[in-house]
């Protein structure tokens, strides 16, 4: 009775965040609301168009920052990595983390039980970034960005990396959106 109350609840928080009134389905034991929803547009590194209920929503990945667009090559590698996890029509799992200040849902997307963020992340394409909102201890972001690191994977065959983005977007006074 308890795990109903539970998934119900989420399955409200989740309708909310997403500007719903009614409930999303909730699946599994998770702490987090999901539902599947349909890949339409890939909008860069981090941030994917799908299909949440017939209305399309922009869903930033959550926990990781891609490069920015003025970062290339390396903007480029990051979306054409996301492009070919993530073709036009693949239906996802949704996991809801959050809904960040540009209205954008920030979600974990899985693909059967493969977690997209994770061979982006493995590979050097993407930063894990745990200081987003703060809902990424359940994951092994940071020891997958270690391994990446160590091996010289992707952005961190530059020297120490390249230009955080995050300290990009701080420098420029938050003018441009992660």
């Amino acid at each position: 009775m308890a795990s109903t109350r539970k998934a119900v609840g989420q399955s409200m928080l989740l309708g909310l965040l997403m500007g719903s009134a009614l409930p999303i389905a909730v699946m599994g034991e998770t702490t987090h609301p999901s539902q599947v929803v349909t890949v339409l547009k890939i909008n860069n590194g981090q941030e994917v168009l799908v299909d949440i209920n017939g209305e399309g929503r922009a869903v930033r990945l959550a926990c990781i920052q891609a490069p920015l667009q003025q970062q290339q090559p390396w903007s480029a590698q990051a979306k054409s990595a996301l492009s070919k996890a993530l073709p036009q029509g693949s239906a996802v799992q949704m996991e809801l983390r959050a809904r960040d200040v540009y209205g954008r849902v920030v979600a974990r997307l899985l693909k059967g039980k493969t977690d997209i963020a994770s061979p982006l992340i493995r590979s050097g394409q993407v930063f894990a970034y745990d200081g987003y909102l703060g809902r990424c201890d359940d994951l092994n972001y940071q020891k997958l960005q270690s391994e990446a690191q160590n091996r010289k994977a992707g952005l961190w065959a530059v020297q120490g990396g390249i230009a955080r983005p995050w300290d990009l977007i701080e420098a420029s006074g938050e003018q441009q959106e992660p």
